[in-house]
């Protein structure tokens, strides 16, 4: 039997994800204005945004004329515009023209959803040119962004258990997020990379690295392969691109994607850039991604097929017998120690 759905699957994609989102948003504020308040507020709060969407009603309040009208009912004038991406398109100009919605709102916030969190050099950039758009413009436009994923989060933490169809409803959207990749499995997924001769040096700097230009889809946990098996797993807790110069003994170029560098972190990439040439031969000036992780677990996750692995694999979770989503990557570790794959 076919499922019923809220949300249209058929159209053009991210015509579709806008009006599926929007469509989300309504059917709460519908639902419970309240509710929805909430909601909208949680999806701010790491923004430093807020909005109060509530209808105040008041009595015998003084006008700025002195006199009292028997009652007012009101609410503050806000406007969120929505801008929807799929890929992480940077597109400056596009979203310079989308400011013009923007009118005379006492709150007003420009809200970017995409699949993945927005980086932070791309951040500054809508901000710089929020800056300048105001000044321009008599504008107080805030900037705020969140992911499909967090948008599902946040939805399902303000519901109750009686909340049946709103439940209902964001399980339909999870769903179709799903189905149109809009949600990674991120949390559930190992990077499975081949270190060899560098095996000691990762485990030493908690660190992994490859070319900048390599591709990567965005996980949760890494996993270190030597010799027929994932020796070592680890909990990604930052990702920098960097590439050095040696003649100035700095960085020629340097952006966090995941998490923020500290002058710590900076040193132990020069560190390792310059120790790697001398023990490896790898070129200083290579455009490089570091992975770092908060510890590796040793495990030995052995694998029976044939040969070894060629280039990245991405190891499922969700797929090995015991696995549980709150597992850490200590109990991950233990759990795949002395079982065997095949091919990922």
């Amino acid at each position: 039997m076919t499922d019923v759905h809220y949300f249209p699957r058929y159209s053009q994609k991210e015509n579709m994800v806008t009006n599926n989102t929007l469509l989300l948003f309504s059917r709460l504020y519908q639902n419970s204005p309240a509710k929805f308040s909430l909601f909208i507020n949680s999806i701010l709060e790491d923004n430093e945004k807020e909005l109060n969407t509530s209808v105040q009603f008041k009595q015998q309040e003084r006008s700025s004329s002195g006199r009292v009208p028997d009652g007012i009912i009101s609410q503050e004038s806000f406007k969120v515009v929505i801008e929807t991406k799929l890929y992480s398109q940077q597109n400056i100009p596009q979203i310079k023209g989308h400011l013009d919605a923007f009118e005379k709102e006492d709150n007003q916030i420009f809200l970017w959803i995409d699949k993945e969190p927005i980086t932070a050099t791309y951040k500054k950039l809508i901000n710089d040119e929020l800056l300048d758009y105001n000044k321009n413009n008599g504008t107080d436009i805030k900037f705020a962004s969140t992911t499909f994923k967090e948008i599902a989060h946040s939805f399902k933490d303000i519901l109750q258990e009686f909340d049946l169809e709103m439940i209902a409803l964001i399980d339909d959207y999870e769903k179709f997020c799903h189905e149109s990749g809009l949600v990674d499995n991120l949390n559930n997924t190992v990077r499975v990379v081949l270190t060899g001769n560098t095996f000691d040096e990762n485990i030493k700097h908690k660190i992994y690295f490859h070319p900048q230009d390599r591709g990567y889809q965005n996980t949760k946990y890494i996993g270190l392969y030597k010799d027929k098996a994932i020796r070592a797993i680890g909990k990604i807790t930052g990702i920098v691109d960097a590439q050095y110069d040696e003649n100035s003994q700095d960085f020629a170029s340097y952006e966090d994607i995941l998490g923020s560098s500290t002058k710590t972190r900076k040193d132990q990439i020069k560190q390792i850039i310059l120790e790697s040439k001398a023990k490896h031969s790898y070129p200083a000036e290579e455009a490089r991604r570091f992975f770092f992780v908060d510890e590796y677990h040793e495990t030995e996750y052995i694998k029976t097929s044939k040969g070894g692995i060629a280039g990245v694999r991405y190891l499922d979770l969700s797929e090995v017998k015991g696995y549980k989503e709150k597992m850490n990557a200590e109990e991950i570790a233990e759990l795949l120690k002395g079982e065997h794959w095949g091919i990922l």
